[in-house]
Formats: structure tokens, C-alpha cells, sequence
């Protein structure tokens, strides 16, 4: 379904009781990458075999220079999803009204023809589908050579893209969907009637903010910890070096919430909001996704490296981590949690790796437990949440409704485990180290977390816990309060 984030019909489709001006004798045909579907129907098979079957994938781009044989080695896997797909639905309402009028509809693709088998089932809207036939790519001429075959007095025809000019020159009557200014200019100059011209905007900042998780940054403020407690935090140089290290690892992590989107594809299709997700939706292209994102992580890297060879090594774990986590992990109950938890603790090794100072077994326990217990309250708030609407289990993530008491037990003790980590640190470790001048103020963070953690954990029972709880802290006015009240505690220590 269409949304403000994904696309918008800039010049309307004519009205249902009048459809296309021309004679309901000559047949609609209609291509399927760029036009029916809000993207490309290869690159989404391409992409859901290689996050699934890596090792099928890449066998598939051995065949790679023979188009149709590499479109049907990747049919062969019947992986995509069709019924969930991001179709131009404009397009869809005409073909219907097309359709009532008594005009035949065909489907003519270059994708392979278990492909438009498959699409022609999930929309009934075909009077015919072809496609390639895994000797054929049915493209350009060649489909063609098919269409004048197939309809010798003529047909109407539904593109997209330069290399439906030919068609578009050779039939009876266009329907223009998102074609470039001089796909346009051709096709007027041709001859061909326009009898519909139907746009989607470009993808513009907002699109690309969103897609890029830029509010999911707020994450990695906790590469500054190791700057506070490290009492390093007056130093320019090393003040200089953690905002870089920030600027990096938050290129890494949105290259990475890329690459996640595009492996959830079909998962997020079904979701009543992450629908509304820029490769989900089809407002942004996988094939820019799939270029983009690499490139990010490669950059990423490349930067930490020049930083500090170790925050570059803690870099390539992060995404060996979250490469597994989207891949495999997120689907093994309470294992993912766990990662969550290891993957916050990486953003708090890498402050002290990007600035120098070396690593706390207490800062970095601390850190595992706490976060763990965080994670699991995100959890258990949707596990509570299925178990409320007796639902047996969370699609995509291998926990049941009834899996509550578990993560309600663990979620808890993590929690109170990591404020046992601190108390100790605290006595036997901060406190007589000389650093602090009103060690006793010191104890009045983990007081302060524990009326924190209470209110995350209550929330989450009542299953009224929506976001990430990190995220959820910096906007909550209390937590804001008890986070300043921590700041206050720790600068009087000093």
C-alpha cells in the first residue's frame, strides 16, 4: 500500500468509468520490473538467495553473463514472496478498470517465467504472463519480436525504462510509468499516443534519514564513556579522537541497518509499519541499497583503521556480529538478546580503543549485564504482547507468548546483576583508587539505574515498552532526569 514515504502518483490516472483512451479491442501489455513492481524482481530474488543461501547465490553468479539462464538458476530457489510486493498500485487500479472495460491484460517480462507465473497468480489480473525462458532474455527487441508475433493488429504498452523504447515506438498507445525525462522526449517524438503517465517522487533526504537509522546514532554516544570515566575527558586530543570514532562507527552502524532492512525484506512486507520502510515499501532501489551499504562498511573500516588499528578489529567484530545477528542469530530466542547486549559493550570498548586508554573488566561487565537486561526488556514487552493477544509466536524471532516467564526471570536478574557489578567496582576499585575526591557521591548511581531499570521493566511487563530502550531514554522526561541526576552524582565525586 502506498504511503508518503514510499511513492505518489504525480499526474492522475484517468477516472475508472472512462480508462484508456483508446479502442478496448487493442490489448494492454504490461512490463513488471519498474512498472507493476516498485522495483526489480532479479535484484529482490538476488538478494533474499543471498542472505538466505549465501553459498546457492553465489553459484547463481556463475551463469551471470547468460541473463536468462542466471534469472532462472535464481527462480529455481522460489524464494521471493510475490503476494507481499511493493506493487505501483495506480498502475494496479487501471489495469482493474481496464479490465471491467472488456480489454485484454498481458504481462510480457524479461524476468524469468516462474516469476510472472507467480505474479500473475498473487494480482488475477492477467489475461496471459511470459517471461524469459531461461534460454531467452525477453528484453528490448526481443520481447519485441514476441509482442508482434503475439499481436499482430497492435497493442498498448506499459513501461518504464530506455530499453522499452522500442515497444513503446512500435505500439499503439504508452503508458508511462516513472520514465526519465528523455524516455518521455522519445516516445513523444515517436508518435505514440500518452495515454497515461503515471509518478513516483525521487527519494529525497527524509527517505534516506529514515532508512539510514540517523535517530539510531544516540546508540553510539556510549563510545564516550570510557572518556568520562578514564577522567580523559579534558584532553582535546582524545575529546577529538572519541567524535571520530562516533562519526565512524555511526557510518558502520547505518550501513549495517541497511543491509539488515534489505535481509528482512519479506518479514518487514508483512508488518503492519515496518511495511512503510524505504526498501520495503519501494522507495528505495535494493540495487542502490546493495551498492551503498558496502561501500559505508568498507569506508567505515578503512577510517578506523587510520584511528586505531584496535577500534578497527572491534569494528570488523561489530559487523561479523550483526552479519550473524541478521542472518541467524535474531531468530534463536534469548542467543539474540545476548548479541544485543554484546554488540552495546563493543560500542563502549571502542571509546577506550579510539582513545587509547585500556580496556576495565569492571566497566566492560558491567556493561554486558546491563545491556543484556535492556535488551531482554524490549522482548519481553512483545512477548507479552503476544501472549495478551494469544498469539503462540513472534514471526521472525522464534519466541512464543508463553516464553514470558523466562525473559521476565533473566531480563530481571541481568539487571541486578549489573548493579551488583557496580557496588563492587565501586568498593573495592573506585573508590580507593584517588580519583575521586566524594567517593561516597559515586554510590548514588547505581541507586539512580535501579530506579531506572524498575521503570523499564515495568513498563515493559505493561507492555507499554515500544522502542529500544536506549532510544526510549532519551526521549522519556524521566529518564532524561535521572540520567542528568547520574551526571550530577559523578561530577560532585570528582
Amino acid at each position: 500500500m502506498p504511503t508518503e514515504d514510499s511513492w505518489a502518483v504525480l499526474e492522475p490516472i484517468p477516472e475508472p468509468s472512462r480508462g484508456l483512451s483508446a479502442d478496448v479491442a487493442i490489448p494492454l501489455v504490461v512490463d513488471l520490473d519498474g512498472t507493476l513492481l516498485l522495483g526489480d524482481s532479479l535484484v529482490e530474488n538476488f538478494s533474499v538467495v543471498l542472505f538466505r543461501k549465501p553459498i546457492d547465490a553465489l553459484g547463481a553468479l556463475l551463469a551471470i553473463r547468460d541473463r536468462a539462464a542466471f534469472k532462472r538458476r535464481l527462480a529455481g530457489h522460489a524464494l521471493l514472496e510475490l503476494a507481499d510486493m511493493p506493487w505501483r498500485e495506480d498502475l494496479v487500479a487501471l489495469l482493474r478498470t481496464e479490465r471491467a472495460r472488456g480489454r485484454a491484460v498481458h504481462l510480457v517480462t524479461a524476468a524469468d517465467q516462474a516469476v510472472a507465473d507467480g505474479v500473475a497468480e498473487a494480482l488475477g489480473l492477467f489475461d496471459s504472463a511470459t517471461g524469459s525462458d531461461g534460454v531467452r532474455n525477453l528484453k528490448g527487441e526481443a520481447k519485441l519480436a514476441h509482442l508482434r508475433a503475439r499481436f499482430p493488429d497492435g497493442f498498448l504498452y506499459a513501461g518504464d525504462s530506455p530499453a522499452d523504447l522500442p515497444l513503446f515506438a512500435a505500439a499503439k498507445g504508452a503508458v508511462l510509468c516513472d520514465v526519465a525525462k528523455s524516455v518521455a522526449g522519445a516516445v513523444a517524438t515517436s508518435g505514440t499516443p500518452v495515454l497515461a503517465t503515471l509518478a513516483r517522487p525521487r527519494a529525497g533526504t527524509r527517505v534516506w534519514l529514515k532508512a539510514l537509522r540517523v535517530h539510531q546514532w544516540s546508540k553510539n554516544v556510549l563510545l564516550f564513556v570510557p572518556l568520562f570515566v578514564g577522567h580523559v575527558f579534558t584532553d582535546p586530543a582524545k575529546v577529538a579522537a572519541a567524535i571520530a570514532g562516533f562519526l565512524v562507527l555511526s557510518l558502520m552502524v547505518s550501513g549495517t541497518y541497511l543491509l539488515n532492512d534489505i535481509a528482512d525484506l519479506g518479514a518487514d512486507r508483512r508488518h503492519p509499519t515496518k511495511r512503510r520502510r524505504a526498501f520495503a515499501s519501494g522507495a528505495l532501489s535494493l540495487t542502490v541499497g546493495l551498492t551503498v551499504a558496502p561501500l559505508m562498511i568498507v569506508c567505515a573500516i578503512a577510517a578506523g583503521a587510520l584511528l586505531s588499528p584496535a577500534f578497527a578489529l572491534m569494528l570488523l567484530i561489530y559487523l561479523g556480529l550483526t552479519t550473524a545477528y541478521s542472518l541467524v542469530l535474531k531468530r534463536e530466542p534469548l542467543t539474540d538478546v545476548f548479541v544485543i547486549g554484546c554488540l552495546f559493550t563493543l560500542r563502549v570498548a571502542m571509546g577506550a580503543a579510539v582513545v587509547g586508554l585500556g580496556q576495565s573488566p569492571w566497566l566492560l561487565s558491567f556493561a554486558l549485564a546491563f545491556f543484556v537486561s535492556l535488551a531482554l526488556a524490549k522482548r519481553h514487552a512483545e512477548v507479552m504482547r503476544a501472549a495478551r493477544n494469544d498469539l503462540v509466536a513472534i514471526a521472525g524471532r522464534g519466541y512464543r507468548g508463553d516464553d514470558w516467564p523466562l525473559t521476565l526471570v533473566f531480563g530481571v536478574g541481568a539487571g541486578l546483576f549489573s548493579l551488583i557489578i557496580m557496588l563492587l567496582y565501586l568498593a573495592n576499585d573506585a573508590a580507593p583508587s584517588g580519583f575521586y575526591r566524594h567517593a561516597e557521591w559515586l554510590y548514588a548511581v547505581p541507586v539512580l539505574m535501579a530506579l531506572w531499570l524498575q521503570r523499564i521493566w515495568l513498563l515493559a511487563q505493561r507492555t507499554e515498552l515500544d522502542d529500544d530502550p536506549v532510544v526510549f531514554a532519551l526521549r522519556d522526561p524521566r529518564s532524561l532526569l535521572l540520567g542528568t541526576a547520574v551526571g550530577v552524582a559523578f561530577f560532585v565525586a570528582i
